[in-house]
């Protein structure tokens, strides 16, 4: 190899070692269709999601430390950003009022009630009926899919005196 080759591959090389240094890497899992993943910013835990896409419709479950969302977006949508939506959430025979806030591609739906929320574990579809039409969110494999949410969150939400600050956490979902 050449003195100028050789430069060029250690630059190379010294650049794709930083990069990767630089970088945490965001582990995922599947289970069924749902792609279940950490999310850190700033180098802190955030949450916890489990996503797919379904007729154009990006789907995810976000559990953070105030509880269950669900976020539904389509490059279709043109919606106005910080307006509310009422919408109404069925999973089977049980069905909740809520509101989805908006941003211009995507909303953002708290799923507050309890009960509610175990019915998706077991529903085989969520409908999210707006003003102007009903999203059809399949819920296949649901329930494991959200038992490894659950249990990604438990594991990467603990944070405290138990922890060792010179090692580097666990981050899988």
């Amino acid at each position: 190899m050449r003195p100028s080759h050789t430069l060029v591959y250690l630059a190379f090389l010294t650049f794709l070692t930083s990069s990767a240094l630089a970088q945490q890497p965001q582990e995922s899992v599947s289970v069924g269709p749902w792609e279940i993943a950490t999310t850190y910013k700033a180098d802190k835990f955030d949450n916890c999601t489990m996503t797919r896409t379904f007729e154009g419709v990006g789907i995810s479950f976000v559990r953070t430390k105030d509880g269950l969302s669900l976020l539904l977006d389509s490059q279709k949508w043109s919606l106005e950003r910080g307006k509310v939506y009422s919408v109404r959430l069925a999973a089977g025979s049980q069905s909740v009022e809520a509101k989805a806030l908006a941003e211009t591609k995507g909303v953002t739906v708290t799923l507050a009630d309890r009960p509610f929320n175990e019915k998706l574990r077991v529903a085989s579809l969520l409908e999210v009926r707006g003003e102007g039409a009903t999203i059809r969110v399949p819920l296949d494999k649901s329930a494991a899919a959200l038992a490894r949410l659950d249990l990604c969150f438990e594991k990467n939400g603990l944070a405290g005196p138990e922890t060792n600050p010179f090692v580097a956490p666990n981050r899988k979902p």
